[in-house]
């Protein structure tokens, strides 16, 4: 009767471990997503601005009198630019630019790098920032996910949620010095990488 107590409470522990592992991914994910909406909604906000003061501007082009029909000028064709050539020609130069302005810094400065990022999990981004066998404070990893992720907009304890996790799966050491927690990778990233979907 001992015997199966026992298991029965090592499987119960177990489970509880399992589950407030995933409930801290959980919770973790939720504060990044959230993070990333709002930065969602502040483009959002400064592209309306922008859109805002361009038709403003748009408007005070001689000859221009409805705004409207610039935005439909480039789905439908160049055919209307052309038959308003002599005065639609200024019309043309500030929609490039204004475009120009707006996509560029997402297309090359983001860019891959920026989809990438989005779409890798944020265990997988810490661990590959994470030198093997070197400790590292929270505030650390934190600062070196942001210089090299700072699309992800993560908070100090979405990093030491995430990084907790990897320690339960084995992937990250955790040591105590002077009351501090230092982190330190025991596995490559490479295999830490294999190991997620088997976690999954």
């Amino acid at each position: 009767m001992n015997n199966a107590d026992s298991a029965s409470q090592s499987v119960q522990t177990m489970y509880a471990e399992r589950f407030a592992t995933d409930l801290t991914d959980n919770r973790a994910e939720q504060e990044e997503l959230t993070a990333q909406i709002e930065r969602l909604r502040a483009r959002l906000e400064q592209l309306r601005a922008d859109e805002a003061w361009l038709t403003g501007m748009q408007a005070a082009l001689p000859g221009e009198t409805a705004p409207p029909r610039p935005r439909r000028a480039p789905r439908t064709g160049k055919k209307p630019a052309e038959d308003d050539t002599p005065a639609g020609t200024p019309v043309p130069a500030p929609r490039p630019a204004g475009r120009a302005k707006a996509r560029p810094p997402r297309a090359r400065a983001g860019g891959k790098k920026a989809a990438a990022a989005a779409g890798a999990p944020l265990h997988q981004l810490i661990r590959v920032l994470m030198p093997l066998g070197e400790p590292r404070l929270v505030r650390e990893v934190h600062a070196d996910l942001t210089k090299a992720h700072p699309e992800r907009g993560t908070s100090v304890q979405v990093v030491r949620n995430t990084l907790e996790t990897l320690v339960r799966r084995g992937v990250v050491g955790k040591g105590i010095q002077k009351g501090t927690a230092l982190y330190t990778a025991t596995a490559p990233a490479a295999s830490e990488g294999d190991e997620t979907p088997a976690a999954g």
